[in-house]
């Protein structure tokens, strides 16, 4: 692949992640599709399968950007779609066991130190995510 046809992937994946992040904190993860991502980037649906294999794929490209961005503090965290995003991956870690640990750590690492509204909400998701906050089945010792 020559430079040129490389800097063209990689511009259209950061245009696609970038619009990713944006839909699916105004539509939430469940009615966002990947038609409406395409076209808030300015591209087809096909842009998205070039670069990613599946929709789970796209969101887990969705949730590393989302996880840099907010490990990198509270200045990166002043983008719109911050805040509505971590909502939105928050409402779906509790159904996704897999998604719940990573996301949990990410919190946990992104609150640390700081003592703005967004490291406090960060970290009180994360304690609410963390294993040990799962309510325990009856007849399980404590």
């Amino acid at each position: 692949m020559g430079t040129t046809t490389r800097r063209r992937r990689l511009e259209t994946r950061a245009l696609l992640i970038e619009a990713g992040l944006q839909v699916f904190a105004a539509r939430g993860v469940e009615l966002a599709s990947l038609d409406d991502v395409a076209e808030a980037a300015g591209f087809t649906k096909g842009a998205i399968y070039g670069q990613f294999p599946s929709k789970g794929a796209f969101l887990l490209a969705l949730f590393e950007q989302y996880a840099a961005v907010a490990r990198a503090g509270s200045g990166a965290r002043q983008a719109p779609w911050f805040i509505p995003l971590t909502l939105q991956f928050a409402a779906h870690a509790v159904r996704d066991p897999l998604l719940k640990r990573r996301f949990a750590i990410v919190l946990s690492e992104a609150g640390t130190g700081a003592h703005s509204s967004d490291a406090e909400l960060l970290r009180a998701l994360a304690r609410v995510l963390r294993p040990s906050a799962l309510p325990q089945s009856p007849g399980t010792a404590s």
